[in-house]
């Protein structure tokens, strides 16, 4: 019954938690990452519960 809330519940969690250890990071190591901290948002957008990518 609450699987469904608890899994969007982790995957909210695991969403802000990435965004903000992106945010932590420097330019230099996002270059290496492929992203610029303008595009740390949509990054984290299109990532899935698993941490891969859509």
């Amino acid at each position: 019954m609450f699987e469904p809330i608890t899994r969007r519940l982790h995957a909210w969690h695991m969403r802000n938690f990435t965004r903000r250890r992106l945010n932590m990071l420097d330019n230099h190591l996002l270059a290496d990452l492929g992203i610029e901290r303008d595009q740390i948002d949509d990054y984290v957008a299109g990532l899935d519960l698993t941490g891969g990518r859509k």
